[in-house]
């Protein structure tokens, strides 16, 4: 599963003013900063630092700023050195706090210490100050670091505070519509895009609403054809229903499993939407070469898209899990033909057509990219 980037913060506070004769040079800086000229940026911060009209506010703006120009560059250690001179400066402001607090989080992230990045992103939380775009997005930036690590709710309770702070930004509706997919909220998915496309999303909001809809939009060619696409991970994700109008859920296809593997909780759903009987029980090997006991279930009506597969076998896993991802193996497919274009990342999927007194049989081309049985 591909990670959501964080949204760098404008570490600058916004009450900061610079004195007169090194005004010129903070500006110099910013307007680099801002347009990704990164050494020039640490230049003229460099330069404005070393001037003698500094006050003490203005030095822990220009260290920060500064330290965000190393960040972007990718000199993390200069960045954090710049840091701990800011946040070791007498008077520190609640805004400089804060936004010292995420970077260093930030840099934590780098360094793969999630838990010290999601303590700094919850002290920054706690910071006061009234500066609310800050704010929204600290609790976006430790909403992110929850998905990226499968704490979902967690992301959403995240996502939902950080768009109250900041309704305007079409970022924390395209990061939220990400994690809300991840929960198999599909139609809600859908809507967060919608609102993040209508406010004119920034680069990465787009990569991650594109990212969304490729997903959600497939191509309907009647009633027993359908195309999707492959995903940067060289995923496919389809849609399964368990009633002809009912909710969509969110699995991915490996034609590489023979059993399908859903989640616990989305198997009471279905209990609602069709009938539900328990086969047996069994073991299932994972991806990560351990194995599981499972328990087997026949569910009545399952609709792939809108093509109907009739009654399907399902599984899970009997043991304590986190929320897991719905897997729809090969011994749902029998009935289906799937066609994969690596080169184009399409996929065709069809509904064979029955002939009298011949038994259908399996046509599945399988991705390399998907693992082999879970």
């Amino acid at each position: 599963m591909a990670l959501v980037g964080c949204a760098l913060i404008a570490i600058i506070p916004t009450n900061v003013f610079a004195l007169d004769q090194s005004e010129h040079l903070f500006k110099d800086a910013k307007s680099a900063l801002k347009s990704g000229d990164y050494q020039s940026a640490i230049q003229s911060f460099t330069k404005a630092l070393g001037s003698l009209a500094l006050n003490n506010e203005f030095t822990q703006a220009a260290l920060l700023a500064r330290a965000q120009a190393y960040y972007e560059k990718g000199d993390f250690k200069s960045s954090r050195k710049d840091l701990k001179q800011a946040l070791n400066s007498e008077g520190i402001s609640g805004e400089s706090l804060a936004s010292s607090l995420n970077l260093s989080a930030l840099l934590y992230l780098k360094e793969s210490r999630v838990s010290r990045a999601v303590q700094d992103f919850t002290l920054a939380i706690s910071v006061p100050h009234n500066n609310n775009s800050l704010k929204s997005i600290t609790h976006a930036n430790r909403g992110i670091t929850f998905l990226n690590t499968g704490s979902y709710e967690k992301a959403i309770q995240d996502f939902n505070r950080a768009i109250e702070l900041d309704p305007k930004s079409s970022f924390n509706y395209a990061a939220r519509a990400v994690a809300d997919l991840r929960t198999d909220r599909v139609e809600k998915a859908r809507e967060d895009c919608q609102i993040a496309m209508t406010m004119g999303t920034d680069q990465q909001g787009l990569r991650l609403v594109n990212s969304v809809m490729d997903e959600l939009n497939f191509g309907k060619l009647g009633e027993t054809t359908v195309t999707t696409r492959i995903n940067e991970d060289g995923q496919i994700f389809v849609q399964m229903k368990f009633s002809k109008k009912g909710k969509p859920h969110r699995f991915l296809l490996d034609t590489g499993a023979t059993h399908s593997l859903i989640d616990k909780s989305l198997l009471k759903e279905l209990a609602r939407e069709t009938r539900v009987k328990e086969i047996g029980r069994g073991m299932v090997h994972l991806a990560d070469g351990s194995s599981s006991p499972v328990t087997r279930y026949a569910v009545e009506n399952a609709f792939l898209f809108q093509i109907r597969l009739g009654s399907i076998q399902v599984q899970t896993i009997d043991r304590k899990t986190k929320h897991s991802l719905n897997l729809l193996g090969a011994g749902s497919l029998k009935n289906l033909s799937i066609l994969i274009d690596t080169s184009q990342k399409l996929v065709q999927i069809k509904q064979k057509a029955a002939s009298p007194g011949r038994r259908l049989e399996k046509t599945i081309y399988p991705m390399s990219n998907i693992s082999d049985n879970r």
